[in-house]
């Protein structure tokens, strides 16, 4: 096995999760408002966050869980589920764009709590996100 060290590995964030009762808001950093340009209402995007809140040694240390936390369903190893406690506290959705308003971008809700660490944002492309083949 071949193991690569990172002496640092630095993200930095490009905005942050505001959620409410009836909507999900991508709220940009200033300097990278320019960096949605060519964005359209209707899109279809994948938003890479970084679940901040389950970065502790302790949760990065599990690598089986029960799927959604329910005590019923089989455990399985952490690469098999969508849970939020990994060795990288990474999440990924694929969500429509519904409006653009400056620096905001208003899309579908997502399970992710408000303030969390938006690190990148990448248009759907059918040719990479879309396997012919599934199981």
């Amino acid at each position: 096995m071949v193991q690569v060290h990172f002496e640092k590995l630095k993200l930095v964030p490009v905005g942050y999760v505001k959620t409410s009762d009836s909507e999900t808001v991508i709220e940009l950093l200033p300097d990278f408002t320019e960096a949605a340009e060519g964005l359209q209402e209707g899109d279809w995007i994948k938003l890479i966050l970084w679940f901040h809140r389950s970065d502790t040694p302790g949760r990065r240390k599990v690598v089986k869980v029960h799927p959604h936390g329910d005590p019923e369903s089989p455990i399985r190893g952490v690469f098999a589920t969508r849970s939020p406690h990994r060795p990288n506290p990474v999440a990924l959705y694929t969500v429509r764009i519904h409006d653009i308003e400056g620096s905001r971008l208003y899309v579908d809700r997502i399970d992710a709590i408000a303030g969390t660490p938006v690190i990148d944002i990448k248009i759907f492309a059918k040719r990479y996100d879309c396997p012919e083949e599934t199981r």
